[in-house]
């Protein structure tokens, strides 16, 4: 039997225009699709770059504003980058919105912060054929700080390794008051107390482990296996050397002993200053050297001088020891009889440091007090070992402790009074969001 068959007219055809519709549709989303994957990708690099321009900004500026744009300098900023980039703000084809503070998100009113979105309209391409010719909004978010912060710390003992970077030996007491002692040292005996004293601290945090010998004592919450923090000051420029020389004018006072104005300036080979002189530090508003008395050599040796700041000025000072050698120290020992009183930067980017040596020079940075002795601010040295050494009833030692190890003596009482004001803060650049 044959079997004739039936014609079908223009069934091919079809099965051809609906599958050309498929093949179609699915190009559209394709061609579409991996353009707006393109767009965002540019978009929120965008956001980010630009976010990161309005933090640098902020970050500059935040002496002068604390982390508020005034001026508009931080949202120009961002605004110029989105538009180097192709997003300028012609409200048909790109948005771009600058919060400073955030207006959204969890970092919302806080100042320091930056909040950037992007939004560009992408035309469309194939996909018309779905009925639309409305472009894509693609839309890119970015969040950013800029800012200067304390760190909660009111000692650091950087180094990673070693025993006793923390070593505490004497009768007298140390106290800390107001922040934790950190310890980086993963050694099973980082911190070591081996005389009669006491070390007191709110916390203790120590990546390794103690030890106590003798009749000392850690008085204060102790945590060890915690993770080293690194050193908070890592990114505070070194401070550029003044073309002139430092001014130093000496007064006779009798029986061998001077005073001695130092003027913030450049100085090499200081004289020795001993018990009877007196010196007085004239501070950042005396002249245009910022409050910097930068030590080239020989450092600054004081064994029982009488030290102070200049009456009728401001700013404070900051002592920079740029020496390596092994006699280019700083070295400060009060007496009974003495007075020793030093008050950090108040303000600009050395605020609340008080000695800054060269994060290359490892010689020990030699305090001990006695006397009427206060010395305010941070003490850093992150190549160094600072030496503390009370004696006498009480003495006021620095706010804060940044170096590679830190040594513990004497028979009298050493006080350490964490101050957010009296510390070198932090600082930070970096996306949040």
């Amino acid at each position: 039997m044959v079997r004739k068959h039936t014609r079908r007219h223009g069934a091919v055809a079809v099965l051809v225009a609906i599958s050309l519709t498929a093949l179609i549709a699915i190009l559209a989303l394709v061609v579409d699709g991996g353009m707006m994957f393109t767009e965002r990708r540019h978009a929120q690099a965008t956001a980010d770059a630009a976010a990161m321009a309005a933090a640098t900004v902020l970050y500059t500026h935040y002496p002068r504003d604390r982390g508020a744009d005034p001026n508009n300098e931080a949202r120009t900023a961002a605004l110029a980058y989105a538009a180097s980039n192709g997003y300028t703000n012609d409200g048909t084809h790109s948005t771009v919105e600058v919060y400073i503070p955030p207006a959204t998100g969890p970092y919302a009113g806080k100042l320091g912060y930056s909040e950037v979105v992007v939004t560009y309209k992408q035309p469309r391409s194939f996909s018309t054929i779905f009925g639309s010719s409305a472009a894509l909004a693609i839309r890119a978010r970015a969040v950013s700080r800029g800012a200067w912060v304390v760190p909660n710390a009111g000692v650091i003992v950087l180094a990673y390794s070693g025993k006793g970077t923390l070593s505490a030996q004497g009768n007298g007491a140390f106290t800390e008051v107001g922040a934790p002692v950190i310890v980086n040292s993963s050694d099973e005996t980082a911190a070591i107390d081996t005389g009669n004293g006491i070390m007191r601290a709110p916390e203790f945090d120590i990546t390794g482990g103690y030890a106590i010998t003798g009749n000392g004592q850690m008085v204060g919450t102790i945590v060890t296996g915690v993770h080293p923090t690194p050193d908070p000051l890592a990114y505070l420029p070194v401070p550029t050397p003044p073309v002139d020389a430092g001014q130093m004018d000496r007064t006779s006072l009798g029986n061998g002993n001077f005073r001695y104005d130092l003027y913030p300036g450049l100085f090499s080979n200081l004289p020795n200053f001993n018990t009877g002189d007196q010196v007085v530090f004239h501070q950042a508003s005396s002249n245009g050297n910022d409050g910097v008395f930068y030590l080239t050599a020989g450092g600054l040796s004081s064994q029982g001088a009488t030290l102070t700041m200049a009456s009728g000025e401001t700013g404070g000072i900051m002592l920079y020891n740029a020496g390596t050698g092994t006699n280019d120290k700083i070295k400060i020992t009060g007496n009974p009889d003495g007075t020793v009183n030093l008050v950090p930067r108040t303000d600009g980017t050395y605020q609340g440091m008080t000695i800054f040596q060269a994060r290359n020079a490892s010689q020990a940075i030699e305090v001990a007090g006695n006397g009427s002795f206060t010395i305010k601010g941070t003490l850093y040295g992150a190549a160094a070992l600072l030496s503390v050494t009370g004696n006498g009833t009480l003495s006021n030692i620095g706010s804060q402790y940044v170096s590679k190890d830190l040594a513990l003596a004497g028979n009298g009482n050493v006080g350490i009074s964490f101050d957010p004001q009296n510390v070198a803060p932090t600082r930070i650049i970096t996306l949040v969001e």
